[in-house]
């Protein structure tokens, strides 16, 4: 079967795939394009190159003039080190596009996954929403909200509406109704979780609730409002021949024991 591109207005018909206009290049099993118009459609094996990006779909239909247009189907697309998959991908300019439909979004490691992703390109600016929003670090720690926004020159995420985040390294479980995540591959040591409202942290089996809530990679956490800790203190080993005394509190009606505990491992325990 044979490739064709049909050039509407000056009626030209040739036996070829690809196309250039200013600023795209673009090829296909079929291309309809409008030069008085500046629109053309695209069928079947549609690959787009613009300004040193590359998307692959489809169908796709686009004006020349604008700068703008859409990519349908299995679109894959890799620009400016971002890896995109999605079902829709829209150039509404050309500071601007989205990603629609399973939209998942690679950078540096980081990977972002929403039902609708926009792109600020002079910004570097992501906003991820339309539905759950979860964002994957390098580490594995997981963010997940209604919404989420991430500066990608900051290296800071804004998370928006129900928020939960994982952090199996850090041994961190937390929820809040909106957080700011700071990722700076540069500065680690500068990286924080800031938790706002209805704020609650685990970590380590201890917690930490309170409005506002703030953890650095040091572990150090600083908290606002009321402020509610669950303590659990790691055991540690006594002494040979050491006395110890240790309290253990027991939901038992109300009631609380006490228990002395001798640290010798024959020696009976005292009441």
């Amino acid at each position: 079967m044979q490739k064709k591109i049909f050039l509407t207005g000056l009626f030209i018909l040739t036996l070829t795939s690809n196309i250039c206009l200013a600023g795209f290049n673009l090829s296909g099993d079929e291309i309809e394009f409008d030069m008085e118009s500046n629109l053309g459609v695209a069928r079947g094996h549609v690959v787009l190159m613009q300004d040193g990006g590359r998307a692959t779909g489809n169908y796709a239909q686009f004006n020349n003039k604008t700068k703008s247009g859409y990519l349908q189907g299995n679109v894959v697309a890799d620009k400016d080190g971002y890896h995109i998959t999605a079902d829709t991908l829209t150039v509404h300019d050309e500071d601007h596009s989205s990603a629609s439909g399973n939209a998942v979004l690679v950078k540096d490691g980081r990977t972002l996954k929403a039902p609708l992703i926009d792109y600020y390109k002079t910004q570097q600016y992501l906003q991820a929403g339309n539905g759950r929003a979860t964002l994957i670090d390098t580490d594995g720690s997981v963010v997940e909200a209604d919404e989420i926004n991430y500066n990608h020159a900051e290296g800071v995420a804004k998370a928006n509406g129900s928020v939960y985040i994982r952090s199996d390294v850090r041994k961190l479980e937390a929820k809040a109704d909106s957080a700011i995540y700071r990722v700076d591959n540069s500065n680690s040591a500068a990286n924080y979780l800031e938790l706002i409202g209805n704020a609650s942290a685990t970590q380590d089996g201890n917690t930490v609730r309170g409005n506002r809530l703030k953890l650095n990679n040091a572990k150090v956490a600083q908290a606002d409002g009321r402020v509610i800790i669950d303590y659990t203190p790691k055991p540690t080993a006594p002494k040979t021949g050491e006395t110890v005394e240790s309290q253990t509190l027991v939901e038992n009606k109300g009631q609380q024991k006490t228990r002395r505990v001798r640290a010798y491992p024959d020696a009976p325990e005292e009441a």
